[in-house]
C-alpha cells in the first residue's frame, strides 16, 4: 500500500520529537483521508497542551474518548495486522503515560504561583480528579478493547497487557479510584502473559489517593 507524503513526513516528525511538524504534517493527513486512525489519534495527541488550561481537561477528555475509535480504524484500515499491531503499539506508547504525565502537569500548574500566602489553583481538585479516573478507565479498556479486536493473538495480548500494566499501577496510587478488587483482576490478565509480572504494592499518591468515591 502506497503511503502518502504528508503521513511519512509526520513520522519522520514524531520519530524526532518534533510535536509542530508532527501535528501539522497529521492535519494534512487527516484532510486527505479522514478515516485514518493514526492521524487521528496523534493531531488530538499532539493538540493537547494547545490553547489555554481551562481547555486541557477537555482536551483530555476527547483524547481518552478517540481511542476506540482510533483502534477502529485501524483494525479496518487495507495495512496487514502486523503493519495493524505495529501502529496500535505507537498509540498505547504515546498514551499509556499521558494520565500521568497529565496529572503531574496540573498539579505543579497549582504550585506556580502564590497571592500572598496561597496558591494561585489553576485546576480545581474535581477537575483533576475527573481526569485522573477518565485517563485510568481509559487505559484499562485500552487494553480490553485490544484483544476484544484481535483475540488471542500474541503481540495484540503483549500491548494490552502494557495497557493494564500502566492501569494496575495507577489503580496502586490512586486506590480510590478503581473499583475494588480490579487491580487484582487485571494485575491477574497481566500475568497470564508475563508471568514473571508481580503486581505493585498499595502506595499513597500526590493526588487525592485517599479521598472516597
Amino acid at each position: 500500500m502506497e503511503q502518502s507524503k504528508y503521513l511519512r513526513l509526520a513520522r519522520e516528525a514524531r520519530a524526532e520529537d518534533n510535536s509542530e511538524s508532527a501535528k501539522l504534517y497529521y492535519q494534512k493527513v487527516r484532510e486527505e483521508d479522514p478515516e485514518n486512525g493514526e492521524a487521528k489519534f496523534f493531531y488530538a495527541y499532539y493538540a493537547l497542551y494547545e490553547g489555554t488550561n481551562a481547555e486541557l481537561p477537555g482536551r483530555f477528555a476527547d483524547l481518552c474518548k478517540g481511542l476506540k475509535g482510533t483502534l477502529s480504524l485501524i483494525k479496518n484500515s487495507l495495512e496487514s495486522k502486523e503493519e495493524q499491531l505495529k501502529m496500535i503499539g505507537e498509540v498505547v506508547g504515546a498514551f499509556v503515560p499521558e494520565t500521568w504525565a497529565n496529572n503531574v502537569y496540573m498539579n505543579r500548574k497549582n504550585r506556580e504561583k502564590k497571592v500572598g500566602n496561597q496558591y494561585v489553583q489553576i485546576f480545581s481538585v474535581n477537575t483533576i480528579k475527573t481526569c485522573m479516573k477518565t485517563g485510568m478507565q481509559a487505559i484499562r479498556d485500552l487494553g480490553d478493547e485490544i484483544v476484544k479486536l484481535y483475540g488471542a493473538d500474541p503481540e495484540a495480548k503483549r500491548l494490552a497487557a502494557v495497557a493494564w500494566k500502566e492501569y494496575v499501577s495507577l489503580a496502586q496510587k490512586m486506590y480510590a479510584y478503581a473499583p475494588k478488587g480490579e487491580a487484582e483482576t487485571y494485575a491477574a490478565k497481566v500475568k497470564e502473559v508475563d508471568p514473571s509480572y508481580e503486581m505493585p504494592k498499595k502506595a499513597g499518591c500526590i493526588s487525592l489517593a485517599n479521598s472516597k468515591k
